[in-house]
């Protein structure tokens, strides 16, 4: 199975709060601004996604709810893997607990199992890269390669067995 990954950053669009008289869902007539525009496009040519967020206040960020904002159908029947991190023992479970219900009323089918990395900066550089040296580095290698594998699997599987639309 060969899979194309594409790192979206949330902030590189430079989303301005969501404020728009009608819910997406509600107007399908509206009219977005380039940067908006894109970041919809973008997510609506996804086969699925991976959502890597932090946890705030025992939720997901304020920026991430943001963009959810602004979709609509984008996330109809695509799967994705939640995945959260903190510098704490839960990992940012909180905040994954938090960001499922609300992609899943979305119509987005969100995979069992999330992935929560515990003491980040252990495990992780500033780069973003594991330290092999970390107390538990193995285990979330293991885990990121299962994920990967995982929404890789039901990204081609949904994509090439779409949900048949009803007449």
């Amino acid at each position: 199975m060969s899979v194309k990954l594409n790192l979206m950053e949330i902030g590189d669009y430079h989303l301005p709060f969501f404020y728009e008289a009608l819910p997406p869902l509600g107007n399908p007539d509206r009219k977005l601004k380039e940067n908006e525009q894109k970041w919809v496009d973008d997510m609506a040519q996804a086969d699925g996604f991976i959502f890597l967020t932090p946890e705030y206040n025992h939720s997901f960020p304020a920026v991430l709810k943001n963009g959810i904002d602004y979709l609509s159908t984008q996330l109809d029947d695509k799967p994705s893997l939640v995945m959260t991190y903190a510098n704490n023992a839960r990992g940012g479970q909180f905040g994954g607990l938090e960001l499922t219900p609300v992609l899943e009323r979305l119509g987005n089918l969100v995979l069992p199992k999330p992935i929560a990395i515990a003491n980040v900066q252990q495990h992780f550089n500033e780069n973003g890269d594991l330290l092999e040296d970390g107390p538990s580095s193995g285990f979330y290698q293991k885990r990121l390669q299962q994920g990967l594998h995982k929404i890789s699997f039901y990204s081609q599987l949904f994509k090439d067995n779409p949900y048949p639309e009803l007449n």
